[in-house]
């Protein structure tokens, strides 16, 4: 009976966690295989411009949040290994700093991006975002799983708005409205609701199930110590029987009574086995019930066994990464070997020095030897340190004097080179009732930026003062043909990539109107209490895999209004009680509190605020940041 009871106990288990699992099933949407298969249709129908015709291969890629799509979709490649006639290539990336180029863009809401920073990062690069989860029309293309089925819906003007288009039958299969979105999503919340009512009915008939054997159990209980009690019983009597044989011939009558009385209470006991036999029918009948949910719980295993299988290959990983992480150790030990080796080489090479005290008199001619050639370095370094300060000299003589500020204007000008010479400039000009204002961040730092620094003043100079070109966006067009022509640069990967990154205003005193266009630098205009961000460009003033025109954005502008234009250098600046960066939240949130105050005060404050943030940190980058109120 013990056994009997414990079986029963691990059955009613198994049930529960069947009913747990079968929970689970309930609430998984569309599968990974599935998944893959929707991505690499809709990419066949997708029109991504003509640059799409120059790409070697069709990327399609995933932000991380489930390793088993990546295999799933590397999988399928292998067997669809062309879309739109090119071979595909499937990406995994972990960051969003590491995102590179792709066509298609894959992200659930559970990976836990920002889903407005992967938007700024595949800005202008032509690339289909295709979402799981978010919000209707909150992406290019959204998924909404309903009943285990998948439905989606479009956001045509942000895929227009990037440069790409979806076929008119892909967009009659998409969900019309938010309306119809939200129903969905209800409907798919509902269908969830009653899954879980049903399994919660299911519990509780098991839990009923179990009670009424418990009670069976109890009942067998009692009827096996009756049995004892009479089986007990039944031996006394025997044997009071026997002791009376002796007297059978004066108490026959008597033991013919007694006999009655014995079969009369054999023959209860045999309504009570034949009692225990129908207990126990209904308890096998149960048992064959339970068989079958064993059954079912057995297909739920089958299902959880691939599921540890794919756990295996990732320890198959991460057996490897140890790996590496050992043969990385060897290594650790063959080196301080090795520099174990060289001690003892020089201490013994220590002790042949002094033995050898012949040789003193050349050690000294080597010492003065040593003490020219630190002369002679020292005399290099002067004439270096001396160049570089005649080229700071040269530097600041091209930059145009802040006198070129209009009168109607009040401003000021940030400016912080990380070295003696910097790789950013600022220029100024004004023409008629035009005032040009650029803020330039060249690449790299010291010397190298400071020759692209003065190229681009000297460009600045014959594009604007010489053939009188005033608007932003045709500026940078023609600042960027004069780099790619002067440092002769190509559209290969050996080729030089030097440039620029710009932020250029010029202002129409006549109309009230600041027009702007940026590479890669944007433009902060505060009103009020407000700040508007006027976004840039994504390509700089270099040759890029990115050639389109700069855009030129129309600012209606009014007195009082503030508006200020940078490099990096303020915003990456490490410092702070964290020894953070300083960002640029934080850089904007510091020109809304400064932007009533005078602008000279404004700059004063601003170099102090950064000079408290770096404390003992050294600066990084270049800065320049320039605030005009108009």
């Amino acid at each position: 009976m013990t056994c009997i009871y414990f079986n029963l106990k691990k059955i009613v288990l198994l049930i529960l966690i069947f009913a747990q699992f079968s929970d689970l099933k309930a609430q998984s949407g569309f599968d990974n295989p599935t998944r893959a298969l929707y991505i690499f249709d809709l990419a066949k129908y997708i029109d991504f411009g003509p640059d799409f015709a120059d790409s070697s291969s069709f990327k399609i890629g995933v932000l991380l949040g489930d390793y088993d799509l990546i295999n799933e979709m590397m999988n399928l490649a292998k067997t669809r290994n062309r879309i739109q006639d090119k071979p595909v290539r499937v990406f995994g990336f972990k960051k969003l700093e590491s995102l590179t180029h792709v066509q298609v863009l894959y992200l659930n809401k559970n990976a836990g991006f920002d889903l407005n920073e992967v938007k700024d990062k595949i800005a202008g690069r032509r690339t289909m975002l295709i979402t799981e989860g978010y919000e209707f029309r909150e992406s290019m293309i959204n998924f909404i799983v309903v009943n285990g089925k998948p439905r989606f819906d479009i956001n045509d003007e942000y895929i227009r708005k990037e440069g790409m288009s979806v076929p008119q039958s892909l967009l009659l299969t998409a969900i019309k409205t938010k309306e119809d979105w939200e129903n969905l999503f209800n409907k798919a919340s509902i269908e969830i609701e009653v899954q879980k009512e049903t399994i919660k009915q299911q519990l509780e008939t098991i839990e009923q199930q179990r009670q009424e054997i418990m009670k069976q159990k109890n009942l067998l209980d009692s009827l096996n110590y009756q049995i004892l009690l009479k089986e007990k019983e039944l031996e006394q009597k025997q044997k009071i029987l026997n002791d009376q044989m002796v007297l059978i011939s004066r108490q026959r009558g008597e033991i013919n009574n007694q006999v009655q009385i014995i079969t009369q209470q054999q023959n209860e006991v045999r309504s009570q086995k034949d009692t225990l036999a129908v207990q126990k029918a209904k308890i096998d009948s149960q048992m064959l019930m339970i068989k079958e949910q064993l059954a079912k719980i057995g297909d739920q295993e089958n299902k959880i066994k691939i599921q540890l299988e794919t756990l295996e290959k990732q320890k198959l990983v991460l057996y490897f990464v140890l790996l590496v992480l050992l043969l990385v150790g060897i290594l650790a030990y063959f080196i301080l070997r090795a520099y174990r080796i060289k001690k003892e080489a020089n201490i013994s090479l220590e002790e042949k020095n002094r033995l050898i005290s012949a040789q003193k008199d050349e050690i000294e001619k080597q010492r003065d030897i040593a003490a020219a050639q630190r002369d002679q370095i020292a005399y290099q370094k002067k004439h270096i340190t001396d160049s570089i300060m005649y080229a700071k000299r040269i530097q600041t003589a091209l930059i145009p004097s802040l006198e070129l500020f209009s009168d109607k204007l009040e401003h000021f000008v940030l400016y912080k080179p990380l070295a003696i010479v910097s790789g950013d400039f600022y220029w100024v000009s004004s023409k008629d009732n035009f005032q040009v204002i650029i803020a330039a961040d060249c690449t790299g730092h010291g010397v190298p930026g400071a020759f692209m620094s003065m190229l681009g003043v000297t460009l600045l100079n014959e594009i604007v003062n010489e053939k009188n070109i005033l608007m932003p966006d045709q500026i940078l067009n023609r600042l960027r043909e004069n780099v790619i022509s002067s440092l002769k640069q190509v559209a290969d990967e050996d080729s030089v990539k030097d440039g620029m990154d710009a932020a250029v205003c010029t202002l129409d005193f006549n109309n009230n109107i600041l027009w702007f266009a940026g590479a890669n630098s944007p433009l902060y205009l505060v009103r009020g209490k407000e700040l508007i961000h006027y976004r840039p460009d994504k390509m700089p003033v270099a040759i890029h895999y990115k050639m389109q025109p700069f855009t030129l954005q129309k600012i209606d502008i009014m007195k009082g209004d503030a508006f200020y234009i940078f490099s990096d250098g303020y915003a990456d600046q490490f410092g702070g009680p964290s020894q953070k960066k300083f960002m640029s939240g934080k850089l904007k949130e510091t020109l809304i509190e400064l932007a009533p105050k005078p602008m000279l005060e404004q700059g004063e404050l601003l170099d102090k605020i950064f000079e408290e943030w770096r404390g003992d940190n050294p600066q990084v980058d270049d800065v320049t940041l320039i605030g005009v109120r108009y």
